[in-house]
């Protein structure tokens, strides 16, 4: 099973860069073979070109939602489809809106299993590096969560390692 990460934001737009930040973290540990991570720095319609072909994709995103700073939302694309969440992307794109078109244009090709974990943010002003304190201290927990996703795949490859 081909499971791809992929964590993206703009790294000048303090806490947007969140998903690059646990990307970054992730390339730096030994994952089974099966797993690839990427980190984006642009979204735009090349998100789809990402992760096709892959059969389970764990995206990794800022996310404003209402809660506090620093709180992981883990969803399925089923979630937000359904209405039970509001939680949209940052970016130029509706990140949301292209992984359903995505969905339904591309279905032989669309990963079967899509993790969207969106982690609150509190700032996100354009040209200014670097995260706010909750942010920063939601990078260990996401880690750890994609790592639970990436695993309960990959145990079920002997070999992947």
């Amino acid at each position: 099973m081909k499971v791809k990460v992929v964590g993206f934001g703009n790294p000048l737009a303090s806490d947007d860069a969140i998903g690059l930040h646990v990307a970054r973290r992730l390339l730096k540990m030994k994952l089974p073979n099966n797993v690839e991570v990427v980190a984006a720095e642009s979204v735009g319609s090349s998100i789809l070109e990402l992760i096709t072909g892959a059969d389970k994709v764990v995206l990794i995103d800022a996310a404003v939602g209402g809660s506090r700073p620093g709180i992981i939302h883990r969803l399925s694309l089923d979630d937000i489809q359904a209405g039970r969440c509001k939680i949209r992307s940052l970016h130029e794109i509706d990140l949301i809106d292209l992984l359903k078109i995505g969905q339904l244009t591309q279905p032989e090709t669309f990963p079967k299993k899509l993790v969207i974990l969106g982690i609150e943010v509190a700032d996100t002003r354009r040209y200014r590096q670097g995260l706010s304190s909750a942010a920063r201290n939601a990078i260990p927990e996401t880690v750890k969560i994609v790592l639970d996703e990436v695993m309960s795949e990959s145990s079920l490859q002997a070999d992947s390692f």
